[in-house]
């Protein structure tokens, strides 16, 4: 697989039990949802600034560390995550904090590093099927990103560590069956079903019956020659952590000197294997959200929090037919609460992209119910087969930040589908 291919799915999120479906694009455009009035504070932003706060005051403290990490690697700031987590095994080198390491790491792009993490956690850890689910969920990823060869020597690695664990033998045939490696499917899932009908007959718990189901429902479908499709699950927000967050001798350095990149480029799968591609700075929080039962739609929050917040709301919908960019927007500017001051409607047009922008006032609830933020600018363009509509909170009413907003601009981009480029 090509290295554009292996970046498009960094994004994935960790394992699940079937590979979920892509749905077909809808034939007419969706409307532009309507910029929402200011969200409530992400208290993901407060949860950072005190683990922040606590790793500053205490820098010796590995669990401060490792809570740090841990909430970094929830707002998808991975460089920082990262550092947090090597930090953490500097100081308390545990299979707590391997784990640690290894799920940013795997998060971020770097599988062998995560292989290699976790291989720590199965030297400090008695716990076979511990150290197994980590393999697991690796050899599960490593599939998806077209990686056999690593995913093979993950399922190994768990099977040595959790001999007879179910699971490896349920991935081990899923990974076969869809490779078209048949009879070694057969014989993978002949073992897994004697597994599941002898556990089925000491009647176990209604919860262990519903994840022993799944894979009885596999072993049926391999047995019977049915095609197994190689298809994506539901994909969360990543990035791909430079080599040197994982291509180092922590004896030889000092974790916190590791430095951190003004920005980072963000991949958010959509529509399938289609992926919008984010540069941000790299001290922004992001989050997907996926509209359950359109595949086709997703909604980005970025921000930062600190003396100068910054919020966008991004949502992208895929779409065959161009929109009326005119009537979205005056359906934006009604949807807006309040009776809010309405700025010109301006149009532009680049590579591949064409659109509105307009800017209001006092969009809504009391300043002091706004977060910071009593202006909205709005974008409503139209980019390849998407539509994407862009709201950004402004802190203030200085005629630059909206400046800075309308220089923003979205290209194409020739292999992930959609580029989002910010110059701030």
């Amino acid at each position: 697989m090509t290295q554009t291919r292996l970046m498009m799915v960094l994004a994935l999120g960790g394992a699940c039990a079937h590979p979920i479906p892509a749905s077909a694009p809808a034939s007419v455009p969706a409307p532009a949802p309507a910029p929402a009035p200011v969200p409530a504070a992400n208290p993901l932003l407060a949860e950072i600034a005190t683990a922040e706060r606590a790793a500053a005051d205490r820098p010796d403290d590995a669990e401060a560390w490792g809570r740090l990490a841990s909430a970094l690697r929830r707002a998808n700031r991975l460089q920082e995550a990262a550092r947090a987590a090597w930090r953490t095994v500097e100081l308390a080198s545990s299979a707590e904090s391997w784990t640690s390491l290894g799920n940013v790491l795997m998060q971020g792009g770097a599988p062998n590093g995560a292989m290699a993490a976790f291989e720590e956690v199965s030297r400090q850890t008695d716990d076979g099927f511990l150290a197994a689910q980590n393999f697991l969920n690796l050899g599960y990823r490593a599939w998806l990103w077209g990686m056999d060869d690593l995913a093979m020597s993950a399922y190994a690695r768990a099977d040595e560590v959790a001999p007879g664990h179910p699971l490896v033998l349920y991935d081990r045939t899923l990974l076969f069956a869809a490779s078209g490696k048949v009879a070694t499917a057969q014989a993978e899932a002949t073992k897994l079903r004697n597994v599941v009908d002898r556990v089925l007959q000491d009647r176990p718990p209604l919860e262990m019956v519903e994840i022993l189901e799944p894979m009885k429902a596999l072993t049926e479908s391999v047995s019977n020659g049915d095609a197994i499709a190689r298809l994506p699950p539901q994909p969360e927000a990543g990035q791909r952590l430079p080599d040197r967050f994982w291509r180092r001798d922590p004896g030889q350095s000092h974790a916190l000197d590791l430095a951190v990149d003004e920005t980072s480029e963000r991949y958010y799968p959509i529509a399938g294997w289609q992926v919008l591609a984010l540069n941000l700075p790299s001290r922004w929080t992001d989050s997907l959200d996926v509209t359950k039962g359109q595949p086709a739609s997703a909604r980005i929050r970025l921000e930062a929090g600190g003396p100068r917040p910054v919020l966008w709301l991004l949502t992208v919908i895929e779409t065959r037919q161009p929109p009326d960019l005119d009537r979205l927007v005056v359906e934006a500017q009604r949807s807006l609460p309040g009776r809010p001051t309405l700025g010109e409607v301006r149009s532009f047009t680049g590579q591949g992209v064409q659109g509105r922008t307009f800017v209001a006032d006092d969009p809504g609830a009391p300043p002091q119910d706004r977060s910071g933020f009593p202006r909205v600018w709005v974008a409503v363009l139209q980019a390849k087969g998407f539509l994407v509509t862009a709201t950004r909170f402004l802190r203030d009413r200085d005629p630059g930040q909206v400046s800075i907003g309308e220089r923003s601009a979205i290209l194409p981009s020739p292999n992930r589908g959609v580029r989002y480029r910010d110059v701030l």
